[in-house]
C-alpha cells in the first residue's frame, strides 16, 4: 500500500496517474481534487520543493476521481512530477504552499517513453469475469485475462502484472514467464476491481529491473514496455448505480467507458447527473464534437440549442406523442478554460474535460473535422447518422429512425 501519487501508465505523449483519497468524501459532496506537474529539473531532481520555488503547472482544480491523465507531454528529458491536494473554496492553486500537496509515492519523477519504446508495446490484455470457473476462496472471482500473440523473433514467453484499481495500490508481478496467451487468475475480492497489463519475455533480455516501474512502463534495459492496462474488471457498482441500470438504456451507457463517477456535467457545468438519469426514457441521444477555437462550430451551436429548446418544449407539452432527446458535449478544446468558456452558453449534457471518456469517445465517432452531430439510439446506441452538419435539424426526420415520427403535435 501507498500514500501519495502511483504511476498507472505511460506513452510517448501522456501520464496517467492516481493517488490515495484525501479527506472524507460523501456522495452529496464528493471531494474535489487540485492536480498540477512541472518538468524535473535534472537527474538529480527527488521531488522535493520546500521552499516553493519551482513552478508547477494546474491540469484541474475540479477533479472528482483520484485518477488523472495528462496528455500533450513532451520535452523534459528527465521526467514530470506530479502533485496534488483537496480543493476547497478558501485555498486554490494560487495561494497554497507547497506543504499542502501530496507528491509522488516514490521520490522519482514519472518518465514517458519514446516513440521507438511506444511502437514495441503489445496491445492492452482482454479480463473479464470467468462465471464458468468457481473460485477456491469464498467471497471472490475469477478473472480471464488473454492477450494478442507478439511477433517478437526472440519471443520466450509472456510477463504478466496486475494492480488493484484503487489510490495506493502498485503494479505487481502474476507471472514471469507464461508460454500461452491467456490465463485465469483466482481468488480475486476486491470490489474495487483488478486491471492487468503484459510484455513480451525475449531471449537475451539483461539491464532491466521491476525497481524502475514506479518511474516508469519499462523495466530499463533492452526490455520491452508494458502494455497499456485492460479495463478495470470485478468493479462492483453501488445498488443505486446498478439497481437503476433497468432504465432500457443499457446499450447507449456501455459507450461512456471511464466515466467519473458514471456522471455528466449539466446546466453549463453548474451541477452533474448520473447517466441512467440522464437518458431515462430518452428517444434518441445527439454527440456534438465541437470547440471554442472552430468558427463553423460557433456558427452552428447556436441552431443546435434553438433545435435543442424546440424540442424540450415540445416533449414537454405532450410528452407521450413527442419524441424524448437529448444532446451530450464532447469538447475537442485544447484545454480546460476553453471548454468551459463554451459549454456555458450551452443547455444541454457534456462529459467532463478530464475524463478520459472525451477521447474515448472522439476516437469512437471517429472524428475528423468539427463540427459533428451523431445521432443515436437513446436505448441501444445504434448510431443513425454519423454526421447530420449540413443537413437540416428535422425532428420529424431523426424520429423516423426510430420507426415512428412522434414530432408531430395534433
Amino acid at each position: 500500500m501507498n500514500k501519495g501519487i502511483i504511476l498507472i501508465d505511460a506513452d510517448d505523449t501522456s501520464i496517467t496517474v492516481t493517488w490515495s483519497e484525501i479527506g472524507k468524501p460523501s456522495s452529496s459532496h464528493p471531494t474535489k481534487y487540485t492536480l498540477q506537474y512541472r518538468p524535473a529539473t535534472s537527474a538529480n531532481d527527488n521531488g522535493i520543493d520546500s521552499g516553493g520555488q519551482l513552478t508547477y503547472q494546474s491540469l484541474s482544480t475540479e477533479l472528482t476521481t483520484n485518477t488523472a491523465r495528462k496528455r500533450n507531454l513532451t520535452g523534459a528529458g528527465h521526467g514530470f512530477f506530479f502533485r496534488v491536494s483537496a480543493t476547497t473554496k478558501s485555498q486554490n492553486r494560487v495561494d497554497k504552499s507547497a506543504m499542502d500537496y501530496m507528491g509522488h509515492a516514490h521520490r522519482r519523477p514519472f518518465t514517458v517513453l519514446t516513440m521507438m519504446e511506444q511502437s514495441q508495446r503489445m496491445p492492452p490484455p482482454v479480463a473479464k469475469i470467468d462465471s464458468s470457473v468457481a473460485s477456491p476462496q469464498p467471497n471472490s472471482y475469477v478473472a480471464h485475462i488473454s492477450w494478442q500473440s507478439s511477433a517478437e523473433p526472440l519471443l520466450v514467453g509472456y510477463k504478466l502484472q496486475m494492480r488493484e484499481s484503487n489510490g495506493t495500490s502498485s503494479w505487481s508481478t502474476v507471472a514471469n514467464c507464461l508460454s500461452g496467451t491467456e490465463v485465469r487468475k483466482k481468488n480475486l475480492t476486491s470490489s474495487s476491481g483488478y486491471m492487468f497489463r503484459v510484455r513480451p519475455v525475449l531471449q537475451g533480455e539483461t539491464g532491466g529491473s521491476e525497481e524502475n516501474l514506479v518511474a516508469s512502463v519499462n523495466e530499463g534495459g533492452n526490455v520491452i514496455p508494458y502494455s497499456s492496462a485492460s479495463d478495470v474488471v470485478g468493479a462492483r457498482s453501488s445498488s443505486k448505480s446498478s439497481s437503476s441500470s433497468s432504465s432500457g438504456s443499457e446499450g447507449l451507457l456501455r459507450l461512456f467507458k471511464r466515466l467519473p463517477d458514471n456522471k455528466l456535467l449539466a446546466k453549463g457545468g453548474m451541477k452533474s447527473v448520473s447517466l441512467t438519469e440522464a437518458f431515462n426514457k430518452v428517444d434518441l441521444v445527439f454527440f456534438y464534437a465541437s470547440a471554442h477555437w472552430c468558427g463553423p462550430c460557433r456558427r452552428f451551436t447556436p441552431q443546435l440549442i434553438k433545435f435543442y429548446n424546440d424540442a424540450k418544449a415540445m416533449y414537454a407539452k405532450a410528452p407521450g406523442r413527442t419524441t424524448k432527446i437529448e444532446v451530450v458535449f464532447i469538447s475537442a478544446d485544447h484545454d480546460v478554460n476553453g471548454f468551459r468558456n463554451y459549454y456555458a452558453s450551452m443547455p444541454w449534457l457534456a462529459v467532463p474535460f478530464d475524463a478520459d471518456t472525451r477521447e474515448i469517445l472522439l476516437s469512437w465517432m471517429k472524428v475528423k473535422g468539427i463540427p459533428q452531430l451523431m445521432c443515436l439510439d437513446g436505448r441501444t446506441g445504434k448510431v443513425y447518422e454519423t454526421n447530420g452538419v449540413g443537413r437540416a435539424l428535422d425532428l420529424a426526420r431523426f424520429s423516423r429512425y426510430i420507426g415512428r415520427d412522434k414530432s408531430s403535435i395534433r
